[in-house]
């Protein structure tokens, strides 16, 4: 390359060096040719002046005398000049007294000379005889007419042009070479040598072999150019490190998750796609694992999240540590992590991995000098039995943990053919779901709530069910989900409101003045911008107390966001409705947060009642939840009560109310207002029977 460019160079060098120079010389060599033939020009004309005048006076006596052999040796003079092709002496209006003429004699420059001169030169002296007296003018005898060929009268002028032609060309092929040599000293020389140099320096690496300036070019230009050059690698070096830094950075980034360092959901996906194919080449099989924890959530309310990050990272640790080096471990989702398991003989390999993974989550997490234990909930499948692209593996492996989370979570489960109907027909069903209150397939049924000290029906607790036109009554705990995660529960929580308004009004107007209607809110709805402005105008529409309406709000809500909640409760407030915290004890909010709430009752879980008789520590919690209620001012409730041994626990407790089976089913608006009648009609009676009995013994 060296070689290359020294001979691309120093050609062009030459080129243009003797190119120029000898333009130039040509250019002023014709320049001062055109100044000679214009001399030369001058110089033929003197000559033929000079000659018919030294003729003048002997053809003017041959004109005089009309004496034709002197005029023809005047003529014959004038020709041994070789140059003259044609001489005459003409008289006025007769034939010529002589002449003579003889053919162009052609040299190797007459298109030159007649590009100059033209192809003749013509010359006439008149001939004038004796003056006839003083003042006459001398009679025109005749004429000496002369022609001179250019081409040998201007021999003088090509030897001249000759000699400039030569000089020009050998002087500029002489300035032309020194310029080169100048040149080449000064240009191609150093360039050839910082070529030298430049072919030792590393593209990758520019900066670890400096260039070296030419010798004796080190104060000038080009050193100061070289040195530009050397700080332009420098700084291609620095962005050169710079940029390997961060495409490292951008291929960790889109590769593996930042807190754990594990493989996120695209490396997950090329491990899948390389498992294919090397299950299909070997006919292996391979499973892919996805797994979510359980309530993660609760961990980041009731600590912080960088409790949450910990514990992940943990947990990280554990399935590295835990499972096969060979197993691709990955995190994509929060609390979502996801295995590929190659070279499996059988399902059942698969299932003891999940068992293994299922014993790294559920053993106790250490957190801020807390045990913390988590449980996880993983769907399995296997290629390729179960899907035969990546995927659709990882869409199916989530698609089976959904399904075993929503029933109950906790466990693994494997893939079948009927998950992913099952799954389609809930697909089917959010749809549906969206139109069933316009299309009228929602019905409102009422729970009663009984006031434990004097056994009155004190209000009722508003239950939504869906009619399906197809499948018939589903349960609220299958559709009320797919409600949140669709968004329709805005939409239905507003129907449930609405109509539940409207059912307390007709009841206060039949005489049941006491009455109040609770109604559930979603975490969705109480985030809703517009919420509290829908329950104000349902309120006014429907002409109900707004004291008489009691809106039924979970812990888990209200911690979604405690400051926006708690902002969003104190309006609701403003308006009149009277707040219940729902679910009371499952959802790990702690007691300053409750007291910041605008609360009026406490509704304990029925997880708490179901079970308070036979688990202790479950009728302690009732009990400190009753007296935890009444020290801040709150009234009581308890749900899910079933047997009469539980009514009378709870009346030991001083618990407010009650709800649940024992008492009544949700009903429809019709059987709840008989109920309440015939609620009235036994304390009517069991209240008239006191009094008579308490008239007898007075009578006695």
């Amino acid at each position: 390359m060296q070689g290359k460019l020294n001979s691309r160079l120093s050609n062009k060098l030459f080129f243009a060096v003797m190119g120029t120079a000898l333009l130039m010389g040509l250019l002023f060599s014709i320049v001062q040719i055109m100044l000679d033939a214009r001399q030369a020009q001058q110089r033929l004309e003197q000559e033929a002046q000079q000659t018919l005048t030294m003729m003048r006076q002997t053809a003017t006596r041959a004109a005089l005398a009309q004496d034709q052999a002197l005029a023809r040796q005047v003529v014959q003079g004038l020709f041994r000049n070789p140059a003259v092709f044609y001489a005459a002496i003409t008289l006025p209006e007769r034939p010529p007294l002589a002449s003579d003429y003889r053919d162009h004699q052609a040299t190797p420059f007459s298109p030159l000379i007649v590009s100059l001169f033209g192809r003749e030169l013509s010359y006439t002296l008149e001939l004038r005889g004796p003056a006839a007296g003083t003042g006459t003018p001398a009679p025109v005898l005749g004429n000496l007419e002369l022609s001179l060929n250019p081409a040998i009268a201007a021999d003088t002028f090509i030897d001249r042009s000759r000699t400039v032609m030569v000089v020009a060309v050998t002087q500029a092929l002489l300035f032309g070479t020194i310029l080169y040599l100048i040149f080449q000293g000064l240009i191609a020389r150093p360039m050839t040598s910082l070529l030298g140099s430049l072919e030792e320096i590393d593209p990758m690496r520019p900066a670890q072999n400096q260039l070296d300036p030419p010798r004796g070019h080190e104060d000038d230009e080009l050193g100061t150019w070289v040195q530009k050059i050397n700080d332009l690698f420098n700084a291609i070096e620095k962005y050169n490190s710079k940029r390997r830094v961060a495409e490292a950075h951008v291929e960790r980034l889109s590769n593996y998750d930042m807190l754990t360092e594990l493989p996120n959901r695209t490396m997950l996906v090329r491990r899948i796609e390389q498992s294919i194919q090397e299950a299909t080449g070997d006919q292996h099989i391979f499973a892919v694992l996805y797994c979510a924890l359980d309530d993660f959530k609760s961990v980041n309310l009731l600590h912080s999240y960088h409790a949450g990050d910990k514990l992940l990272l943990t947990l990280a640790d554990r399935f590295r540590a835990d499972l096969d080096p060979s197993h691709t471990i990955a995190r994509v989702g929060g609390d979502v992590f996801a295995m590929v398991i190659p070279g499996l003989g059988n399902d059942y390999a698969a299932a003891d991995v999940a068992q293994k993974v299922l014993d790294c989550v559920r053993r106790p997490f250490r957190l801020d000098n807390h045990n913390i234990n988590l449980s996880a909930t993983i769907g399995i499948t296997i290629y390729p039995h179960d899907a035969a692209t990546a995927d659709q593996l990882l869409k199916n492996a989530e698609n089976v943990m959904q399904l075993a989370k929503s029933q109950g979570g906790n466990h693994y489960q494997f893939y079948v053919a009927n998950v992913d109907q099952r799954i389609r027909q809930t697909k089917v069903l959010e749809k549906q779901l969206a139109t069933a209150a316009a299309d009228e397939q929602l019905q409102l049924m009422f729970q009663p709530q009984i006031d434990l000290e004097t056994g009155e029906v004190r209000g009722a607790e508003a239950l939504v069910r869906w009619q399906h036109p197809e499948h018939g009554m589903i349960s609220p705990v299958e559709f009320i989900p797919l409600a949140e995660r669709t968004g329709a529960i805005v939409a239905i929580g507003e129907w449930v409101l609405r109509n539940a308004c409207h059912a307390l009004r007709r009841w206060l107007e039949a005489g049941f003045s006491r009455l109040t209607i609770s109604v559930n809110v979603s975490a969705i709805q109480l985030h809703q911008s517009d919420f509290v402005y829908t329950v104000q105008r349902v309120v006014q529409e429907s002409g109900i107390p707004p004291q008489h309406l009691m809106l039924e709000i979970t812990e888990t809500a209200v911690m979604d966001n405690v400051d926006a909640a708690i902002r969003i409760l104190k309006q609701m407030k403003e308006i009149g409705v009277q707040l219940a915290v729902d679910d009371f004890g499952t959802g790990y909010s702690s007691l300053s947060y409750l007291k910041k709430m605008p609360m009026d009752e406490i509704k304990i879980d029925r997880a708490f009642v179901q079970d308070m008789l036979e688990d202790p520590d479950n009728g302690t919690i009732v009990d400190a939840v009753v007296q935890l209620g009444h020290s801040l001012g709150l009234a009581v409730i308890a749900e899910g009560t079933e047997t009469l041994d539980q009514i009378r626990y709870l009346q030991e407790c001083a618990c407010d109310a009650a709800q649940g089976y024992y008492y009544s089913r949700p009903v429809n608006e019709d059987a709840f207002v008989t109920f309440i009648s015939q609620q009235r009609a036994q304390i009517k009676s069991i209240t008239q029977r006191t009094a008579q009995a308490g008239n007898g013994l007075l009578n006695k």
